[in-house]
């Protein structure tokens, strides 16, 4: 059984081929991220105390994990007959051994470590925006942070092989999405004003130039 899971951008899980946006927040939607996000491991209670409700007591971070360990489980039930997803075993949870979980962000780490030109070019085209888009917690920072430096890592090496390749077009296509998605990238404007007047378009190079300075 399979569940595949969406998290750069809008959180969304897909099971039985039908999307659904998945629990809402008082239902159990930010626990069953954190499991996603860490899908091998058996996350101990503590850990979910820490990560979800950091400023509650003990009590209210218990009755708060009933509740949303409750409620993932009952949104993934309708898509799992007869299975419980999730396990918790000496206080720790995990997905249930049955349970294939698959997300775009394991695959998108998957296209950086391999690092051939062809993986990094699946993996962009995988990152279709910063993780988790629209849900605020501590925990989800350092991770969007990781995501955006993996997919900005990948499109420099991709703007440098294409360079390297004499592909000029392909290497301008691939510094404007990075210049695009981090303005501030100096790295990323000077090999696209490079890229620009090679092609003969100084005017529009100065004019990324400016956008710099200005920025």
């Amino acid at each position: 059984m399979r569940l595949d899971f969406q998290c750069l951008g809008v959180f969304a899980l897909v099971g039985a081929s039908r999307w659904t946006s998945g629990p809402s927040r008082a239902h159990g939607r930010e626990f069953l991220q954190y499991l996603v996000a860490h899908p091998r491991r058996a996350i101990a209670r503590d850990v979910l105390f820490d990560s979800l409700w950091p400023d509650l007591d003990a009590a209210e971070c218990a009755h708060r994990l009933h509740l949303a360990a409750s409620g993932a489980r009952s949104a993934l039930r309708s898509m799992l007959k007869n299975v419980n997803p999730i396990l918790c075993v000496d206080g720790a949870y995990s997905w249930h051994p049955s349970v294939e979980v698959s997300s775009d962000i394991e695959r998108f780490t998957q296209c950086y470590r391999d690092g051939s030109p062809e993986a990094m070019e699946r993996g962009i085209r995988i990152y279709s925006g910063e993780f988790l888009a629209g849900e605020n917690a501590d925990w989800i920072v350092a991770l969007r942070i990781r995501y955006e430096h993996m997919y900005v890592a990948m499109l420099e090496r991709l703007t440098r092989a294409a360079l390297d390749a004499g592909d000029n077009a392909l290497a301008t296509d691939y510094a404007l999405e990075l210049v695009e998605f981090d303005r501030a990238h100096e790295g990323a404007t000077r090999t696209l004003m490079l890229c620009l007047a090679r092609s003969g378009r100084r005017n529009t190079a100065l004019a990324e130039y400016d956008k710099l300075v200005r920025f």
